[in-house]
């Protein structure tokens, strides 16, 4: 048995079998936060919905070509013919590209937490759920974790597999896709879709259940000098309703009322520090735009402490 690679099928098939397949023959298509293929119209918000688009076009199936992997791209170091002696010379205070320090109020009161803490929640090991003893299962069932591809209940035997998957969220950053609970990234969205998963356990075949009125937004971020620049693309925000705090200079929280009853929160542990009180953030109509001014001037390799380092990686 050998798996399909055309997009939206994944299916496993026997070699010169004629069977039907249902596939995708356009690309993929992220539009402010909305989620399709070039070749045919449904859109969704969520991922895992996305995943869930049927084809629109039949034909056979496509063993997939496995492309050879790349390694990661290492910098030599530096060469004693090409080492440049650091400059001794003081920066003018006047210089604007100085970076700033860090300001540090020891005479915090400690014993009284702060907004932020009282907003953070304390990190929590992933633990591993499965399909209970006693949960019906239809025959046919695809794995529902993210990443596996493979995982299709036949009978009991199918709940004991192994399953290599990904307990992270997707994570698309300036052109590189991966998940934020593992290193590897890719550009194209089809690579992004064989990046291996990083946890080995058992197959979940019956989806969580989710609460309809909460919403996960996408976001997207990029840096300059002295800023770094945040969107959170979500429609039709209630401005009156919703709210968002620069809790402290590592944390903010936003809290946001969408049409139909739908909300979207979430609390943003920065990787660095910002300067709330220069920072700022625009409601426009399909997002929210962030200006989070850099406390020290220092570039940022990750936009949230719980994310892994950026590393790109052509799968």
């Amino acid at each position: 048995m050998v798996k399909c690679g055309n997009n939206g099928c994944g299916k496993e098939f026997e070699e010169g079998s004629k069977d039907e397949c249902c596939f995708h023959p356009g690309s993929a298509v992220f539009h402010e936060g909305s989620k399709g293929w070039s070749c045919c119209k449904p859109r969704v918000l969520d991922f895992d919905d996305f995943l869930k688009i049927p084809g629109c076009a039949t034909g056979s199936h496509k063993k997939a070509e496995p492309k050879p992997q790349s390694k990661p791209i290492v910098q030599s170091s530096t060469t004693n013919s090409d080492y440049i002696a650091p400059s001794t010379t003081k920066p003018h205070p006047s210089d604007k590209f100085t970076p700033k320090p860090m300001t540090n109020n020891n005479n915090t009161d400690r014993s009284t937490p702060t907004l932020a803490q009282q907003f953070q929640k304390p990190p929590i090991e992933y633990v591993e759920e499965n399909d209970s003893e006693d949960a019906v299962i239809a025959v046919g069932a695809r794995c529902c974790r993210n990443g596996c591809s493979i995982g299709i209940y036949k009978d009991s035997e199918s709940r004991k597999e192994q399953c290599n998957y990904h307990p992270g969220e997707p994570v698309f950053h300036e052109g590189s896709k991966g998940w934020s609970c593992c290193k590897p990234k890719a550009a194209i969205f089809e690579e992004f879709l064989k990046i291996k998963g990083c946890k080995n356990g058992k197959h979940r075949f019956v989806p969580p259940p989710k609460d309809n009125n909460v919403l996960e937004c996408r976001h997207d971020w990029y840096q300059s000098f002295d800023s770094v620049l945040m969107t959170i693309y979500a429609k039709a925000v209630e401005k009156d309703n919703s709210k968002i705090q620069f809790l402290d200079n590592k944390t903010v929280s936003v809290d946001l009322k969408l049409a139909g009853d739908k909300v979207f929160k979430k609390v943003y542990n920065l990787a660095g520090t910002i300067n709330p009180e220069t920072s700022k953030f625009d409601i426009l109509k399909t997002k929210i735009e962030f200006k989070l001014m850099k406390d020290p001037q220092e570039s940022w390799s990750r936009l949230e402490i719980e994310e892994q380092e950026l590393y790109r990686y052509q799968v």
